[in-house]
């Protein structure tokens, strides 16, 4: 038994991040704007994007969507070459809760009760001829207020070009599996920089499972992944989920949680982590295959943008071992997205 255990604490400790030598990635190009995308006010900029997800292309030229967390609005968008080009926008959620709402508003946490503002988006995939869009899930940053309309799972229907068919679809159930979530389930609901709590700034879809990255809580250097099945996201009817979800914590150093996530072919996600809170730490990336979760590899961290912070990153295209991705910051004009091209193990 003991040389058991020290072999695993030993697997442990050379499967994360910190273990292995960290390489600074460098972008090929920075991606130029052809227009703004649009900020929580008429006429002004944005300057906080929070997520991107395009649709497959076998054109080169992208069809894809973009978020921010200061609106309850998504925006479309083109990219083609080194250029992205703004496109229109799309409401997600209105100034009130909608009846319409699958499942069940989540009630009885944060510290106080809020208004329903925006969505606080925080993350968006696609898959299956449909992009979604998840709300923080999480109490307010500096009042840790409830404000239900952060709790929200959107999922907009396209056709083959990308336009809008269908209405869009809202769900509360992806907070019955958050409060499941095994060792971070005692966080849902707590203020995110000073109780931990619990705060989702990524999602991807694999199969039939809709996986969820937790930015925090960051137990004991682990970050966490929620999986949970799309089809008991979306099922008719306002009856809470029962499904339980697979939660797996990956390695990803002390006080550092999950920033993006996007899904590669094969079923691995490409993960990008960084500060839990507002801690001065490294934004990285790393593969994460959710089947052998032990087996996650460290390809790189981002290089410093003083005032920025990385929160997007979608994947171009996979040519041979080699990976196209995007990354965006939030506190940049139009999200001054990079562009990188990493090796695959």
């Amino acid at each position: 038994m003991p040389s058991r255990l020290l072999a695993i604490l030993l697997a442990t400790a050379l499967l994360s991040p910190a273990a292995a030598a960290a390489n600074t990635l460098t972008p090929e190009q920075r991606l130029r704007s052809n227009g703004d995308f649009a900020g929580k006010k008429p006429g002004k900029t944005a300057v906080d994007l929070s997520g991107l997800a395009c649709m497959p292309s076998a054109t080169g030229t992208l069809r894809c969507l973009v978020i921010n967390d200061e609106g309850s609005f998504a925006q479309f968008a083109q990219i083609a070459e080194n250029r992205v080009t703004p496109g229109a926008t799309v409401p997600l959620i209105g100034d009130e809760a909608s009846s319409a709402t699958l499942g069940t508003p989540p009630g009885g946490i944060c510290r106080e009760a809020g208004a329903f503002a925006e969505l606080d988006g925080e993350a968006v995939t696609f898959s299956a001829g449909a992009f979604y869009v998840a709300g923080s899930h999480g109490c307010s940053r500096h009042k840790g207020e409830f404000r239900l309309s952060a709790f929200h799972l959107a999922r907009l229907r396209v056709d083959e070009a990308g336009s809008p068919s269908g209405k869009i679809e809202l769900t509360y159930r992806l907070s019955d599996m958050l409060r499941q979530a095994g060792d971070a389930a005692p966080y849902f609901g707590k203020a995110l920089n000073d109780e931990n709590g619990m705060n989702l700034e990524g999602v991807a879809v694999t199969g039939p499972i809709l996986w969820a990255g937790l930015r925090a809580p960051s137990i004991a250097g682990k970050a966490f992944l929620v999986g949970a099945p799309v089809d008991a996201l979306f099922a008719p009817g306002h009856d809470p989920a029962t499904v339980a979800p697979t939660v797996i914590a990956i390695p990803a150093d002390r006080d550092r949680g999950i920033r993006d996530l996007a899904a590669l072919p094969d079923g691995r996600l490409l993960v990008l982590v960084g500060p839990a809170a507002e801690q001065s730490l490294a934004y990285s990336l790393l593969l994460v295959d959710p089947i052998k979760p032990e087996a996650t590899r460290l390809l790189g961290d981002l290089p410093a943008r003083p005032g920025l912070k990385a929160e997007a990153v979608t994947i171009l295209g996979q040519r041979g071992n080699r990976l196209d991705v995007i990354v965006g910051y939030d506190g940049a004009k139009n999200g001054g997205f990079e562009r990188y091209r990493l090796p695959l193990p």
